[in-house]
């Protein structure tokens, strides 16, 4: 019988290519937590969490803590089939904590999948679609720098932008308009405010932008006041998305239930973590018909890979055009030896059993603060 016998934590920093602003912080280096899940019968499975405070809850100094102490005894000895058992025993374990359970999860769907000898989008329902489109990141900045970004990004085939906001409603404005006068009528373009705005100038924000064709808005209000996002929801025409506000299954729930949710987005490592959970949600909305798409903060190829595999079994899910992002765009390497294809405005799901995708152990030795084990006796 196969069973998990080993579990590495390996904390990864990387520097990014530039600093991505968004309303209450700048960043320069990005932070990752990776797993190697081993079994007994030598089949090594690979996941990964891209922590990113303040941005998420959570960062590398909790999450590896506690997946050594609480989270990865308890896949020791079970069986990486049995999802559903682990995912009890690491909710008891420990409640909440959704990125070292990601990291886990991953790794045991890349397990199975090499296992069976199939891709991860197997697991899932198979593949829909292996290619598709992709929506490019601009940080804040001067409106020339997001001009150019802009430029470049449709020269490059994007045919959708996600733009952050938060510098104020007349800077913002000066910025999404020159956005939209540089892509022309016929290229998406969806906001992102990472709570910058109180509920009533938030509605101001997105009433004021409206006429620019917005595809929807990221998170206009703090993270916690769920009343105050969903007043905003109610009051606007354009499709509102909550982030920072979904954490956990349960928080997804209170905020369909309080209207404040018009757009589902998921990741693969929040809300409730990993493929796992990500499954449960989209059929969830599927049965609500809530249009959902897949989203990331910036990401290394393993995360990345994971993705890919559930865009492409959701795809027909997935109404509106998914984001992801990673190296070369953002952060200057990675730790897989090949990651997910990402050309001309598109991403491709890697082939291959499992995720597709294999660590370089050359590149792990330069970017990994150390490795801790933990191991059935």
């Amino acid at each position: 019988m196969m069973i998990v016998s080993r579990v590495e934590i390996i904390p990864v920093h990387i520097p990014m290519t530039q600093p991505m602003s968004i309303s209450y912080a700048t960043f320069k280096t990005c932070d990752f937590v990776l797993t190697r899940v081993a079994t007994n019968e030598g089949i090594v499975g690979v996941g990964e969490c891209p922590p990113l405070p303040p941005l998420s809850r959570e960062s590398q100094e909790t999450i590896v803590p506690l997946l050594e102490k609480f989270i990865a005894p308890q896949i020791l000895g079970e069986d990486p089939f049995d999802l559903e058992r682990i995912w009890e025993k690491m909710d008891s374990a420990m409640p909440g904590y959704p990125f070292p359970k990601a990291a886990l999860d991953i790794a045991l769907y890349d397990i199975m999948g090499k296992t069976l000898g199939v891709p991860v989008h197997k697991l899932l329902g198979g593949a829909y679609r292996t290619r598709f489109s992709n929506v490019g990141l601009i940080g804040l900045g001067s409106t020339e720098e997001i001009r150019g970004l802009a430029q470049r990004y449709v020269a490059d085939g994007y045919k959708a932008i996600r733009l952050k906001t938060g510098l104020g409603l007349n800077a913002d404005e000066r910025n999404v308009r020159a956005v939209r006068e540089t892509v022309g009528e016929d290229v998406t373009l969806r906001l992102d405010a990472n709570q910058a705005y109180i509920p009533p100038k938030a509605i101001k924000f997105v009433k004021a932008m409206e006429k620019y064709d917005i595809e929807l808005v990221e998170q206009p209000t703090p993270w916690y006041d769920f009343k105050g996002l969903a007043a905003v929801a109610k009051a606007v025409d354009t499709p509102i998305m909550p982030h920072e506000s979904l954490y956990l299954l349960s928080d997804a729930i209170q905020l369909l239930d309080l209207e404040a949710m018009d757009v589902l987005g998921l990741k693969v490592y929040r809300p409730g973590g990993g493929l796992t959970s990500a499954k449960k949600l989209i059929s969830l909305a599927e049965l609500m018909d809530i249009p959902c798409l897949m989203h990331d903060d910036v990401e290394l190829g393993i995360s990345l890979a994971a993705a890919t595999h559930f865009i492409a079994a959701n795809y027909r899910h997935l109404k509106y055009a998914n984001e992801l992002s990673g190296y070369p765009a953002w952060i200057t390497d990675d730790v897989v030896k090949k990651t997910p294809r990402m050309e001309g405005g598109l991403v491709e799901v890697p082939e291959g059993p499992g995720l597709g995708v294999e660590l370089d152990e050359e590149k792990l030795k330069k970017y990994a603060e150390r490795v801790v084990v933990c191991q059935k006796e």
